[in-house]
């Protein structure tokens, strides 16, 4: 079996009232230490130049322009093009009073002034603030207060937003500049708070009269102030150096070194994740190191076309039937990667062709350190077999701290690692890292059961009549309570259907509604199982106990021993739900009992358990047994055949 880390400090067992770690793992590319870094490449701005140079006929940034009710053909700008509007921006910006060190806001959809307006920044030195307003009612305005945000790049939908009475600290601000241009009633309302407005245009034509000297940064200084949700109702201001970047590029470039099919300058990357996010950001600080190109999509298309040859995800971990899915439909590599902004994106990163990382985010990234500490609360242990645990980072990409906010840094960065907040991780034998479970939402109620927060947000927010929901719960109470936004298209067609009129505001105050939706909320439970009250021989609540013990070993143990001892029989989804269960806790030894109880009940040929099966011996290397079960299948179907070529 290839491995494609290495462990390069043993763990050591709890001790003192501090919790056990298990070993600090790196990349492979690593095993004798860091490789060293571009002398090169050292900060956002060295890459963004040095392109300029290599590649200015090369394409770099594309967008569709929006005429007679549809899109039309790409249009694009070179490097050598970007580099002039960015020079002018930057000497506009340092005509308005911007010293190195000054933060610009920058708020919108992607776009080509998004980026110019970035690498502005970047060759004076200045401070890039990304304004995403889905982080929470008020958060652009805590944020231009938070960080002292003196200018603002903004898209024309976005100036409104800036201008809201509700907004009270966009007074601060010395000036506003639309990527394209205001209205006469946007002008007005600006100049009223005293800021000044500026189109896009006036703004270049700005910097075309008053050139300034580049400022360009150093590896130390700050890139960006990055805000994320808190937990605390604040967005939270991650600082990530320019350090950090510089190391995730040069990273990637031995990451992909080793790959036969190369990244080359004809690449285009669909950007549609948005540039307020690290991982887009990233990517495209990769794409623009390469000379390649970027393409700002709206109205994304099914239909993907030829050229796809790489699909990343990252976010949230992608289950092995999906990623599998994407493989096969889209005849192109799929890989999965895992990282915070914290860690500047990257954390660890799976290989594009080697199928053995399927449903894995990979092992850490070339120039990070990771090991799991104990969840004594949940029962994962670091040191056991599997080895389980909170994931840790620490290395050149990991962040420098919360802006002004020195505590929660102390609290997140200890004894030089940086602990995620609750994501749980399992360290597989190859050295891939796979996310198993969440820390932070995991409450006690009152009655001492245990409640994933999370899991149920998920769950009930799959229903048609709920856009958006939230699960509280408090360890004093017995009870938990949810906030539900109504999907606003699904309750205006419910009043059709019902005779009823008004604003959504009037709707919700219906008690009709409320009832309808607490009815839909019940059947959406039903049809996922979420509860367990049922009776103990019914087929659902079996199905319901194994994912309730989820997080149990043992528990799944016992609730296995009464199928066996009282002759109860289960259907085939039941057995797949359990040996999937077996399998996402590491409890894998009870595998062999559950086929044997397949067997007996003549289920074992089916395609649905045959496969279940075949994925458990899998999971702990018996190749004998796997070769058994795709015997014993009487219709062997798409997934049983993977199954077994996985082997």
């Amino acid at each position: 079996m290839s491995k494609f880390a290495v462990v390069v400090e043993e763990g050591r067992e709890e001790k003192d009232g501090k919790p056990s770690v298990g070993p600090v793992y790196r990349n492979i590319l690593a095993k004798n230490g860091f490789p060293a870094p571009d002398p090169d490449l050292t900060t956002t701005w060295d890459s963004f130049r040095v392109s300029v140079e290599k590649y200015p006929s090369n394409r770099m940034l594309g967008w569709r322009e929006f005429k007679d009710g549809k899109f039309g053909p790409y249009l694009w700008k070179t490097y050598k093009e970007v580099y002039e509007e960015v020079l002018h921006i930057g000497s506009a910006l340092r005509a308005s009073g911007a010293e190195p060190g000054c933060r610009v806001g920058i708020y919108g959809s992607n776009c080509p002034q998004w980026i110019v307006a970035m690498e502005a920044c970047n060759a004076h030195s200045l401070i890039c603030v990304p304004l995403y307003d889905t982080l929470g009612p008020g958060a652009v305005n805590f944020i231009i207060d938070h960080a002292e945000i003196d200018f603002v790049f903004t898209q024309d939908k976005k100036i409104k937003e800036l201008l809201n009475p509700e907004c009270t600290h966009a007074k601060r601000l010395k000036l506003i500049v639309c990527f394209t241009s205001l209205t006469e009633e946007d002008k007005e309302k600006t100049v009223y708070i005293d800021v000044k407005p500026y189109s896009w245009n006036e703004f270049l034509d700005m910097g075309k009269d008053y050139p300034s000297k580049l400022s360009p940064p150093q590896p130390f200084n700050i890139c960006t102030i990055m805000y994320t949700s808190g937990t605390s109702g604040d967005p939270k201001g991650v600082i990530l150096t320019h350090e950090n970047a510089a190391t995730n590029i040069s990273g990637l470039d031995l990451f992909l070194e080793h790959f036969e099919d190369k990244m080359t300058m004809d690449d285009v990357y669909i950007s549609f994740l948005p540039l307020a996010h690290i991982l887009d950001r990233m990517i495209e600080e990769y794409f623009f190191h390469k000379g390649a190109s970027v393409g700002y999509y709206r109205g994304v298309k099914s239909r993907l076309g030829g050229r796809i040859r790489l699909i990343v995800s990252g976010g949230a971990p992608l289950s092995s039937e999906v990623e599998e899915f994407l493989r096969v439909t889209s005849c192109a590599f799929v890989t999965q990667g895992y990282g915070l902004t914290e860690t500047c994106g990257l954390a660890t990163n799976g290989f594009p062709d080697e199928m053995s990382m399927l449903g894995t985010v990979g092992p850490p990234f070339v120039y990070s350190e990771l090991r799991l500490e104990e969840v004594p609360e949940m029962g994962y242990n670091p040191l056991g077999n599997p080895p389980r645990g909170e994931i840790c980072m620490r290395g050149k990409s990991t962040f420098a701290g919360y802006y002004k906010n020195p505590e929660l840094t102390r609290e997140t960065l200890r004894d030089g690692w940086f602990h995620t907040g609750g994501d749980i991780g399992e360290i597989l034998p190859n050295g891939a890292v796979k996310i198993i479970d969440r820390k932070k939402h995991l409450i006690k109620l009152s009655q001492g059961e245990y409640v994933a927060l999370e899991y149920l947000e998920k769950v009930y927010g799959i229903t048609p009549i709920v856009e958006d929901i939230w699960v509280y719960g408090d360890s004093f109470k017995s009870m938990l309570v949810a906030v539900v936004v109504l999907h606003e298209d699904n309750t205006r067609n419910w009043a059709d259907q019902n005779g009823h009129r008004g604003s959504l505001s009037e709707l919700c105050s219906l008690n009709r509604l409320q009832d309808y939706v607490l009815v839909e909320l019940k059947s959406t439970a039903q049809r996922t199982k979420v509860f367990d009250e049922m009776p103990v021989r019914d087929v659902v609540s079996w199905n319901t106990m194994g994912l309730h013990k989820l997080r149990n070993p043992p528990g799944i143990y016992y609730c296995f021993l009464p199928m066996e001892r009282d002759a109860f029989r289960p259907n085939e989804i039941t057995v797949l739900i359990l040996i999937s269960t077996l399998m996402n806790t590491g409890f894998c030894l009870l595998i062999t009992q559950l086929h044997g109880f397949a067997f007996q009940l003549c289920l074992n040929s089916s395609a649905f358990v045959g496969s279940a099966l075949m994925r458990g011996y899998t999971h702990f290397g018996d190749c004998k047994s796997l070769c058994q079960v795709f015997d014993e299948i009487s219709v062997k179907d798409v997934t049983s055949w993977n199954a077994l070529i996985l082997v």
